[in-house]
């Protein structure tokens, strides 16, 4: 009984908290029709980025990892609560058919993420230049957060093994797993390798169904599904290939980079779009929802990718300050 409590506090933290609070950020924005995916990922996102601010202030002051679990876990009850006070005020807007109708559209998704992490955790071999086992083992056992090489398990006395530490602790994406780690008191082996994989495959999955949506509107939905599957192929290719010229994300798809390159930063670049295949004008951009997502997405990029604000930021302002061209690629006019 007390791992199938461990199992739903993790459901809460990784689809329930993240799917509310977006939903408030997709009501405050004015969407009619609420997409449980965009809800999803754009309340996880949020969450990562906010998790991100907190971290570096605690890693920075050289906090343990206790006091990181403590400080998140009110956070995210009180961010919880505050976006259940907002569902609770928006009642009698919600109807129950709505999302009964957006559950059931959810169910073959449902499936094929169980099918690929069932395959990712049972036929893959884990890449061996992920050490994200043993990073969040150490910060685990050791309660500390970045302090102690992971490798080694102990403190660093050598000058590379600081810049490693400080480099890893820019990105502290593993700090977040041993928050998750903490609070749940689980193998941590076991959690990265067996669970983990379960709440990071619905991102990806997330991110491309948007995509196939965005580039196949309407009933195209033969296109769709062979855009998915195309997407799934090609991240298998380097499970038989002698060298991966690309992230694979069946071997170690809760690393930073592959998270960032294949799932936040084509989700950020999605945002930029208006409705349909427009840019959003200049003045779509100042609005507060869309400031939330450029924000939220940088904070997260940095939180996963050592470099990932910058290229959230570049790819923002290149379409900001010059959005003709791409008015130009997809043949659309902007709009107010």
């Amino acid at each position: 009984m007390l791992i199938v409590f461990k199992l739903l506090v993790l459901t809460g933290i990784w689809y329930i908290f993240p799917t509310a609070v977006g939903f408030v950020v997709e009501k405050q924005s004015g969407a009619q029709n609420i997409d449980f995916l965009q809800c999803y990922l754009k309340g996880i996102i949020i969450l990562f980025g906010l998790f991100y601010l907190i971290a570096r202030i605690v890693i920075m002051q050289k906090l343990s990892l206790s006091v990181l679990t403590e400080i998140w876990c009110k956070v995210m009850i009180l961010v919880i609560i505050l976006a259940l006070a907002f569902i609770f005020w928006k009642r009698k807007e919600i109807r129950l058919s709505d999302i009964i109708r957006e559950v059931k559209k959810l169910i073959p998704g449902i499936l094929v993420v169980i099918i690929l992490t069932v395959f990712s955790v049972g036929a893959v071999t884990v890449s061996q230049k992920d050490n994200t086992v043993e990073s969040v083992l150490t910060m685990y056992t050791f309660d500390t957060l970045y302090q102690i090489n992971p490798m080694t398990g102990k403190a660093p006395m050598l000058p590379v093994e600081k810049e490693l530490l400080a480099q890893m602790a820019g990105s502290p994406l593993d700090a977040y797993y041993a928050v998750c780690l903490k609070i749940c008191n689980l193998n941590p082996a076991k959690f990265i390798r067996m669970i983990l994989p379960f709440f990071m495959f619905p991102i990806y999955y997330a991110v491309y169904v948007l995509w196939a949506r965005f580039l196949f509107p309407g009933e195209k939905a033969g296109k769709r599904y062979m855009f998915l599957a195309m997407i799934w192929v090609l991240y298998a290719i380097p499970l038989a290939a002698d060298k991966a010229f690309y992230f694979s994300v069946f071997q170690n798809e809760w690393n930073g980079e592959p998270l960032f390159f294949l799932a936040l930063l084509p989700w950020s670049i999605l945002q930029i779009f208006g409705k349909g295949k427009e840019l959003r004008s200049l003045k779509n951009y100042a609005s507060v929802p869309v400031l939330i997502c450029y924000v939220a997405s940088a904070l997260a990029g940095q939180l996963m990718y050592e470099k990932g604000f910058f290229m959230i930021t570049f790819a923002w302002v290149a379409v900001i300050v010059n959005p003709y061209n791409y008015d130009d690629i997809f043949g659309s006019r902007l709009y107010s």
